[in-house]
């Protein structure tokens, strides 16, 4: 079992867990820019694993795709909650938010895991999108009220039946070198 999991093609996956967690952790210890660049950092990890894996791999890893979509939980559900707790936003409305939010993406997960026959597009707004939204969300938004609209909205497009063309690498490259401008922006600027 642990050969089957232990493959080079994980390893891209297994370091956006690693930058996941980290990021959960800054959370606690308050440092939310940092915490906001782990997510940025998981969110072009999970950019890359499936083409590394693939390009690894000439066959599907079952095992891959699972660790993938635990780790997008991770990453792209769980960290974002942490970060919006850790800016201060506390209140009872906000706590559902949070529940809907992970609940629509753990359903957009499953979904997908279900019915990805189409190589071209998504069915709903893909659950990693929250790597790249939440950041420009926390540049943008500085008002609580506006930050959970946007969530919610986020959650809403998460479970959609709305088509979201794949990226391609050019796009994934360009989104990650903007990606990477933004961190210095909010690490030095903000």
């Amino acid at each position: 079992m642990i050969s089957n999991l232990w493959k080079k093609s994980n390893i891209v996956t297994f370091m956006g867990i690693a930058f996941s967690i980290v990021g959960v952790c800054l959370c606690f210890l308050g440092n939310i820019k940092y915490a906001i660049v782990m997510l940025m950092l998981g969110g072009i990890c999970d950019g890359f694993d499936g083409p590394i894996a693939r390009r690894i791999n000439k066959e599907a890893n079952p095992y891959g795709i699972q660790i993938d979509s635990l780790a997008d939980i991770v990453g792209s559900g769980v960290l974002p909650v942490c970060i919006c707790l850790a800016i201060g936003y506390k209140s009872p409305i906000d706590m559902a938010i949070y529940v809907f939010f992970i609940i629509c993406g753990i359903t957009r997960l499953s979904y997908y895991n279900v019915n990805c026959s189409d190589k071209d597009s998504f069915s709903g707004m893909p659950i990693t999108s929250s790597t790249m939204l939440l950041p420009w969300m926390y540049v943008l938004c500085n008002n609580e009220i506006a930050f959970m609209i946007g969530l919610t909205l986020l959650s809403i497009a998460f479970v959609s039946g709305l088509k979201v063309k794949k990226p391609s690498m050019k796009v994934k490259v360009a989104l990650s070198i903007g990606g990477a401008i933004l961190g210095i922006a909010i690490l030095f600027l903000i």
